[in-house]
């Protein structure tokens, strides 16, 4: 990867937007869902009829404060759990659509990076192997060309023939029960 791509947090921003968008989403009807059923439980806890009203309002005060303390630390480690992870896993999934377009284009010479910690290693390791495999593919195929033409201006029809029969067998490009007409 590039140095300007190591950098950037958000480098996929549609993706990762909506997955912030979800975490916060499922954190705040957490926090509510939570400190509802707590309140709850606070409000019906026996003998709490037997306090002052003014020590209640103090009792529930003190418990709403420490309450959005333990929500806001919670959702502080969650969402940068969440961007650290994150980054693990889009950022390489962006070097993969990178390298792809590029391979796409005829571009076999980039190569497959990865990072320590990035989930991906496995997935990379495969695209790295289908970029090898196609290069070494493509120059055996134009080393049996370059040979067949060669055959053929020594005036060896049936060796070019023979030659040319042998290349792209490696790759199957389509189902064999789709050849046969039944």
């Amino acid at each position: 990867m590039g140095t300007k791509y190591k950098r950037k947090i958000i480098v996929k921003p549609k993706i990762e937007w909506r997955y912030f968008i979800v975490l916060a989403i499922t954190i705040l009807i957490c926090t509510g869902v939570c400190y509802y059923a707590f309140l709850f439980v606070l409000q019906n806890v026996s003998g709490i009829e037997q306090l002052n009203p003014e020590t209640v309002k103090s009792f529930k005060n003190a418990y709403i404060g420490g309450f959005l303390w333990i929500i806001f630390v919670f959702a502080l480690f969650v969402v940068i759990q969440s961007l650290v992870y994150f980054h693990r896993l889009i950022g390489p999934l962006f070097f993969f659509e990178k390298v792809m377009k590029k391979v796409s284009g005829g571009d076999f010479t980039t190569r497959m990076h990865w990072r320590k910690g990035d989930t991906t290693k496995e997935l990379a390791v495969l695209i790295g192997q289908v970029i090898d495999n196609t290069k070494a593919s493509v120059l055996e195929d134009r080393r049996k060309i370059e040979e067949a033409v060669a055959a053929m201006d020594a005036g060896n029809k049936d060796k070019a023939k023979e030659i040319l029969s042998t290349a792209t067998k490696w790759c199957i490009t389509e189902k064999p029960s789709e050849n046969k007409k039944e």
